[in-house]
């Protein structure tokens, strides 16, 4: 949805609280572009299969898994709600100047919940709008590239996982994010993420032009609270080739000083853990092949990536390493102008894990699955109404998409899908 140049109405900026009175204002650029991605969704989760104890992390009998114990499930458990997951408005327009190109995009995701669940009447505040989604500012020349700065995807997320379900499956429970791009352990008290599905601000990302159908990008996040010791910093490259039908990127990420493992917390060390001092430096780096095709009604994607974690050990025995493969395959195929069909499925291995001075160390159980199925009638090609069923199956010692180790979690959604 576009509006012509000049004057645009305050009540737009008035929406994303960015200004409180309506004269002096204006929009830069020829346009201004309004668009936005809403999937409501009525979704039931069921989850079962958890395992009765979980086994401290210290012993590493099941492996590397949660410390403390699971949850004992005396049957399946469940919960039904009303889900956004990242549904969003955005605002977004650009002025051209000769071989130079200015622009700005906000996101909004929407968070209507939020507003229905406030304490109206004891001073909370009321918003339609969540978190940011994308809020950045770009600098474009036809011979350098696009440099943007703020809020968004990094160039290793932007380029991977080509296919994504239906269209909704961002932040939604078929996103294959969590297992391609995650562990199923969990760290320690103040740990970092462990994922490189991320999206993070104060980032410059760079993307060149395009020459003979191949490009390249860089993302890079300094840390603004640095120390002297510590340097919590991301950094991202990518290279990618497309003829408009195949598809073939390869990416690299690299997390250091994020504590996914150890955390922050510890400072002093125990001998009944493999946990390292707060201090100690970590170093966590992903490493991934993407391929796409798509050709009429037909889109296939798939991604491979090596995921490794590590820190500076404290001691003998002291965690020093945990690597891991995963997988994903995804399609989607449009059978006619109405209906869309749509699968994925995703693997994460069990990996291997070091300790300092070579002491045994074992990842059984490790490891998780997810599959999802969906359809989608489309009324027209903005408009349509989707059902989709996921299974995310941990293995013994794990933890995807459930706060019990071993358990499994089901999925059912029947949404309405709005595109403007």
């Amino acid at each position: 949805m576009k509006f012509s140049r000049c004057a645009v109405s305050i009540a737009t900026l008035t929406l994303a609280g960015l200004a409180q009175q309506a004269f002096a204002i204006q929009v830069i650029g020829e346009n201004l572009e309004v668009y936005g991605t809403l999937y409501p969704e009525l979704n039931s989760t069921t989850y079962s299969g958890s395992s009765p104890t979980g086994t401290p992390l210290s012993s590493m009998t099941k492996g590397l898994v949660n410390p403390g114990t699971g949850t004992a499930a005396a049957g399946a458990i469940g919960k039904d709600q009303t889900n956004w997951s990242q549904s969003y408005i955005g605002f977004k327009g650009s002025k051209t100047y000769g071989d130079v190109k200015i622009g700005y995009d906000f996101q909004g995701v929407m968070a209507p919940n939020k507003t229905l669940d406030s304490s109206i009447g004891t001073g909370g505040q009321q918003s339609l709008f969540g978190d940011m989604r994308d809020a950045f500012v770009s600098v474009g020349h036809t011979s350098i590239g696009t440099f943007q700065f703020g809020q968004m995807d990094t160039i290793y997320k932007e380029y991977g996982d080509r296919v994504r379900m239906l269209g909704v499956s961002s932040s939604n429970f078929t996103s294959t994010s969590g297992v391609l791009s995650g562990v199923g352990w969990k760290g320690a008290t103040g740990a970092g993420t462990t994922s490189f599905n991320t999206r993070v601000g104060s980032q410059v990302r760079w993307e060149s032009p395009v020459y003979s159908n191949f490009n390249v990008g860089l993302s890079v996040r300094k840390d603004p609270n640095r120390t002297a010791t510590q340097d919590t910093s991301l950094s991202a490259a990518a290279l990618r080739w497309t003829d408009g039908t195949f598809y073939a990127s390869v990416q690299q990420e690299a997390h250091n000083n994020y504590h996914a493992f150890s955390g922050t917390g510890l400072t002093a060390l125990a001998s009944s853990s493999i946990y390292n001092l707060g201090t100690a430096n970590s170093k966590d780096t992903g490493q991934r092949l993407s391929l796409g095709y798509t050709k009429g009604a037909l889109s296939l994607g798939a991604d491979f990536a090596s995921l490794k974690y590590t820190e500076e050990a404290s001691a003998a025995g002291k965690f020093s390493a945990y690597k891991t493969n995963t997988y994903q395959f995804s399609g989607d195929y449009a059978v006619n102008a109405q209906w869309n069909l749509a699968a994925n499925f995703a693997n994460g291995a069990a990996g291997s894990c070091e300790v300092l001075g070579g002491g045994a160390c074992s990842t059984v159980g490790q490891g998780g699955t997810l599959l999802s199925l969906g359809a989608k009638y489309n009324f027209d090609k903005n408009i349509g109404i989707f059902a989709m069923y996921a299974l995310n199956k941990s293995n013994g010692s794990a933890t995807f998409a459930s706060s019990a180790i071993g358990g499994n979690t089901t999925n059912l959604g029947l949404g309405l899908l709005l595109k403007f």
